[in-house]
């Protein structure tokens, strides 16, 4: 079969299908806008990324991104027809806009889109966090851009994949129904899993299973993630347990929530804020690393810590899990979906940085809490595991 992808990031949530694909003997073309090397079998093609539109609204800017991305998509497309190749299906994110033109080159080639999410403003913590005002006009724009670009995807879409029932929930009811498939991306379960002789090194310092760390991961350090509640309990955690370590993976640019009122980066925020509090011998930030290395991490960790607004799941809580880790998640959605409180993990409200220290030191003091939480985790991950969720996205595409 010829299957087309589309992500402007490419590979994106295509990370682990595409290989699958090709393995199962599938003819892929793939569409980007980035210029980065991608290890694929078939072929790559690139588009320009769209023109920025700085003076518009928020809104309105989107949709005419939106619009030039579906511009550039077709005309990669007619070539592809012209030289003839003719996809059986096509794959792809709705959340650029990418996949609403594809349609005037074959309108009878089914398509499989990946929405992800319908935007809310509880996505962005309104009505979650407490410090958070009404969306404003500019938001409301954001988001209803956002939404009408994937309306005007699904329209045209035979099926669309959710990875988690709380994502899927998020969509109005005319988008619920047979139609919508709830199926995980899925994780190597093989890769990501306990490894009680882990054994690396950073900024000098050796990691084993043999010393007391903490691990936090986010792609961006942000609040929609908690990771101000969790600096706020690294005071009482580190003055409790004197030689705990923490590491930290992430950036600091913005992420998907709303920024701090300052306009600085939530991590220099906060550093100001504990200054003369922590032992900063004892933290180390290490950015963004290889997922090799952040596997490792995991495998290392004592605890690990993963709070969120009600937003999507990442694939680093499910990866936490399948490595053994006894985590301290954030009561609600979307970490009650993958964790039940005292059975797979101990779970928190988000904004009480003083239960997230307790729950962590309750974790470094008892080793038989920490390997049956870490044990029961585990477990449950295997359901997430890649080999059962690509065998589901696989008999989709042929059943489309």
């Amino acid at each position: 079969m010829k299957i087309l992808i589309v992500h402007q990031n490419f590979p994106g949530q295509f990370r682990q299908l595409t290989p699958y694909l090709e393995k199962k003997g599938h003819e892929l073309v793939a569409i980007c806008s980035h210029q980065r090397p991608v290890a694929m079998q078939g072929t790559l093609l690139r588009y320009k990324e769209p023109s920025k539109h700085s003076a518009l609204a928020r809104g309105t800017a989107l949709w005419h991104e939106g619009l030039e991305r579906a511009a550039n998509v077709a005309r990669l497309c007619d070539q592809l027809e012209t030289n003839g190749w003719r996809p059986d299906r096509i794959l792809g994110h709705t959340g650029w806009g990418e996949t609403i033109a594809i349609s005037e080159i074959w309108p009878d080639v089914p398509q499989i889109l990946w929405p992800e999410l319908w935007v809310l403003p509880e996505h962005g913590g309104h009505g979650v966090d407490m410090c958070l005002n009404r969306p404003g006009l500019g938001e409301r724009l954001d988001q209803l851009g956002r939404n009408s670009l994937t309306r005007v995807a699904l329209d045209q879409a035979n099926s669309w994949v959710l990875p988690t029932q709380h994502q899927a929930n998020s969509f109005p009811m005319e988008f619920q129904g047979k139609r919508m498939h709830v199926i995980h991306e899925g994780i190597d379960t093989r890769l990501a899993c306990p490894n009680p002789e882990v054994n690396y090194e950073v900024r000098g310092l050796k990691i084993t299973r043999e010393n007391p760390t903490i691990t936090f991961v986010n792609r961006n350090l942000e609040r929609l993630r908690g990771f101000d509640t969790f600096m706020r309990a690294l005071p009482e955690i580190q003055k409790k347990h004197p030689t705990v370590r923490a590491l930290i993976v992430g950036d600091n640019e913005p992420g998907y929530g709303a920024s701090h009122a300052s306009g600085r980066p939530l991590k220099e925020v906060m550093m100001e804020e504990l200054k003369g509090e922590l032992d900063l011998e004892r933290i180390h930030f290490l950015g963004r690393i290889p997922h090799h290395l952040f596997i490792t991490i995991l495998q290392a960790s004592w605890a690990h810590v993963y709070l969120s607004y009600p937003f999507v799941l990442s694939w680093s809580l499910l990866e936490a899990m399948a490595c053994g880790c006894s985590i301290v998640g954030s009561i609600g959605m979307p970490v009650q979906e993958a964790i039940a409180n005292a059975k797979e993990g101990l779970l928190v409200p988000i904004e009480q940085h003083d239960l997230v220290a307790r729950s962590v030191l309750k974790l470094l003091e008892n080793e038989k809490l920490r390997k049956d939480l870490g044990y029961r985790a585990r477990e449950a991950s295997l359901a997430w595991d890649q080999e059962i969720t690509q065998s589901k996205i696989h008999s989709l595409i042929l059943g489309c």
